[in-house]
């Protein structure tokens, strides 16, 4: 029998590009360290104690001074984000044509003090089929994302094998925590999902199906109560807040607006 010559890449090559681009998709998921993925705008000098307004920004700019780019998959295209008008102020508007890229606040803030999350988004379309409990369709049109410091010591030996990798091939850590709030495009309200790849980010669908697209929805959310809820223990503080609108798995056209984003003192009795 006369041999089959193979031109393709070694299987070996093959299987570290799949690990790398999965690694950089983790890497972006966590919504911080995201220059080991790709290029991203600076970071503050010092870390905030309050998450900048968009309505404070130009109309047709980025995002308000505080905000950096973070980039998911380098093999990707990005969303598009523009401050716009809205009703009564500016709102951050987002575009994704199959992309996935977002913005972020870095800040420190303690989530026991400070933990009363408030924040408004409106969705005009939605793709029913885009839902977090599936890799093969984690789309999601608007998320939330906060991240939280902690003790590393804590992980689990598989968690630090991922984040120790994550690391050595992005130069980045991930956080140690890391709770997104969703509009899910199956899930009920209130479903926890963790990520394929880590419990350390978990999802919790806030918003679900088309009922409520092409309305402004206003949420409050103890994040506290609900990190101790999702994770069962308390958080630490928060390192991160982002958005991200993403249609890079389905292939499709998403657009979002998100308004203000606030953590104020929890409401106590």
């Amino acid at each position: 029998m006369q041999a089959v010559k193979y031109d393709g890449p070694a299987p070996h090559a093959v299987a570290d590009r799949h690990r790398r681009r999965g690694l950089q998709q983790m890497l972006g998921l966590a919504a911080l360290g995201m220059s080991g993925c790709a290029s991203r705008g600076p970071e503050p000098k010092a870390l905030a104690s309050a998450i900048a307004p968009f309505s404070t920004a130009p109309v047709g700019s980025t995002a308000p001074a505080g905000w950096v780019p973070y980039v998911m998959r380098r093999d990707r295209p990005i969303t598009e984000y523009t401050v716009v008008a809205g009703a009564d102020r500016p709102v951050l508007h987002a575009r994704s044509s199959a992309a996935a890229s977002g913005l972020r606040c870095p800040v420190h803030i303690d989530p026991r003090a400070q933990g009363l999350l408030r924040f408004s988004w409106r969705v005009q379309q939605l793709h029913e089929s885009a839902t977090v409990d599936a890799p093969e369709s984690d789309d999601a049109a608007t998320r939330v994302i906060v991240a939280f410091g902690g003790d590393d010591a804590r992980l689990s030996l598989r968690d630090r094998l991922l984040f120790d990798q994550v690391e050595l091939f992005t130069g980045q850590r991930l956080p140690f925590a890391t709770l997104m709030y969703v509009w899910d495009g199956a899930l009920r309200p209130e479903t926890v999902v963790h990520n394929h790849r880590t419990a350390r980010i978990r999802y919790l669908t806030i918003e679900t199906g088309r009922r409520r697209t092409g309305q402004w929805l206003h949420y409050e959310r103890d994040v506290a109560a609900d990190y101790q809820r999702v994770f069962g223990e308390a958080p630490g503080p928060i390192t991160s807040v982002g958005v991200l609108t993403d249609s890079d798995a389905l292939k499709h056209e998403q657009q979002a607006w998100y308004g203000d984003i606030s953590l104020s003192q929890r409401r106590t009795g």
